[in-house]
């Protein structure tokens, strides 16, 4: 991302005539479904491989689907005495933001707990529970005792000057802690949640393992309460409120621990001068309000919180500004996004409720995302014919920015990365420069890979059939404008 605030609430392969695919290996063969022509079991599988080309630390180049990544950043935290690699960069740059990784964590664990079938179904399993593992095996590195949570390694405006890969950028900085002095409810609350989470998808795989994430869960929930505030990000992520963070995360302690007061605790949170909150935003890294209810929901059977979820679903159904070509339109900076996550959030009513239009809703996004749009394109990279081949992804990239290297098309395929998407007008500007077009993130897929799998699992489907990986070709090579 280009240096800047990235917008809150409110406000290798090469690339020509022909792609080689040699540099991604472990795909295989997956189960497809198709529905309307679209293909979710392979869009899953991708959208969940494109973690590891934002994989952090000496063992990215691990169980990596990408040949062109590697050890990387393999000093972090040592400024600090502390063993702080691993995780992942955030977007098309290097940084470790703790919302994001928060988030991204917590939203990837909460669809594989809720939709595992669907994991299952599309051979997405094993690369899911990989990639859960290396973020919280990175939240528990960043807490390491009662009192302090790290929750940022990279300086933001340092890594922004830097086009490179990360393999070669060296040492940084770790910028930000929670502790008795610096509040960071926001990040805690996150975090705490994604481990609870981990806790409840890996404690038939290893209880030791598993326990130790329930054991930080709860500490870090206890430092996210006792000095209420949210964290800093250098002005690229600022927090709207850090009560849907320790809301999100007290649903889930309550759910595995029964102990009342985070019951009591999230219903606090939740709680209005007039009721509880009804959002008409979605959920992302600033905004973890209706992920919230949908989990009190389930808790409490209390149609308050199910009625607050209803008027979120329907406002983006009904009212919610929508393009010509059927995109739900929220927000001009990476609005693929937000419509990807509120499919998902759709999908979690449709699971409640059965309700068709909520399915619909998820659907149409999904498939405009997948190529039913005006573009005729797909958004996600690497499935289907055409998509994009200028992402805002240093790596991918695979240049400097000497000669204008970062404006080139991508040396690797980024395959699975969804990026920002289209404006208002359902046009897209294939250029690594106009990164609201055109970046990805670890926080824009989390959504995408939830409504893929709610799909697959509780949406349109017809008899799983063998379907080899497929091979894109362009059907143009776009000129950057």
């Amino acid at each position: 991302m280009k240096i800047g605030m990235k917008l809150k609430k409110g406000t290798a392969l090469a690339v020509g005539c022909g792609l080689i695919i040699g540099s991604i290996s472990g795909l295989g063969s997956v189960n497809q479904v198709k529905a309307a022509s679209k293909d979710y079991g392979t869009a899953l599988k991708y959208a969940i491989t494109f973690y590891d080309a934002n994989k952090c630390g000496p063992d990215a180049g691990e169980n990596n689907a990408f040949s062109w990544r590697g050890a990387c950043h393999v000093n972090d935290g040592a400024d600090v005495g502390l063993d702080l690699t691993g995780g992942y960069h955030d977007c098309g740059d290097h940084v470790k933001f703790g919302i994001t990784q928060a988030y991204a964590a917590s939203v990837l664990g909460w669809s594989f707990y809720e939709y595992k079938a669907g994991f299952d179904q599309a051979g997405a399993t094993e690369k899911t529970m990989q990639t859960l593992k290396h973020f919280t095996d990175y939240l528990l590195k960043c807490h390491p005792n009662a009192n302090t949570f790290y929750y940022q390694v990279g300086d933001g405006y340092q890594d922004h000057s830097y086009w490179g890969a990360p393999e070669a950028q060296g040492n940084r900085s770790t910028i930000y802690k929670v502790d008795a002095s610096n509040p960071g409810s926001d990040v805690c609350g996150g975090s705490s949640a994604a481990l609870s989470i981990m806790y409840l998808n890996y404690k038939d795989i290893d209880s030791t393992y598993a326990n130790k994430c329930l054991a930080a869960a709860k500490t870090l929930y206890t430092l996210g309460k006792s000095n209420l505030g949210t964290s800093q990000g250098q002005s690229f992520y600022s927090s709207s409120s850090y009560k849907d963070d320790l809301a999100w995360a007290a649903t889930w302690l309550y759910q595995i621990t029964g102990t009342a007061s985070y019951l009591t605790d999230a219903e606090n949170y939740l709680k209005t001068s007039t009721g509880v909150v009804t959002d008409e935003w979605t959920m992302c890294w600033d905004d973890m309000f209706t992920p919230a209810t949908i989990q009190m929901y389930k808790l409490t059977k209390n149609a308050v919180y199910l009625n607050a979820l209803k008027k979120n679903v329907d406002y983006w159904n009904n009212s919610l500004a929508t393009t010509a070509g059927g995109l739900k339109y929220l927000n001009s900076w990476g609005t693929l996004r937000y419509s990807s996550a509120e499919a998902m959030v759709a999908m979690q009513y449709y699971g409640i409720t059965k309700d068709s239009a909520a399915k619909n809703l998820a659907v149409s996004q999904i498939n405009y995302i997948l190529g039913d749009n005006p573009m005729n394109m797909s958004y996600m990279i690497g499935y289907g014919s055409k998509y994009p081949l200028y992402p805002h992804h240093r790596a991918a990239n695979g240049y400097t920015y000497e000669n204008s290297g970062n404006l080139k098309p991508a040396k690797n395929l980024l395959l699975g990365g969804l990026v920002g998407g289209p404006n208002s007008n359902d046009q897209y500007s294939d250029n690594g420069a106009a990164y609201e077009y055109t970046e990805v993130g670890i926080d824009y897929n989390a959504g995408l890979v939830g409504a893929l799998a709610g799909i697959l699992v509780d949406g349109q489907s017809t008899v799983p059939t063998p379907t080899p990986v497929v091979t894109p070709t362009p059907v143009v090579t776009p000129t950057p404008v």
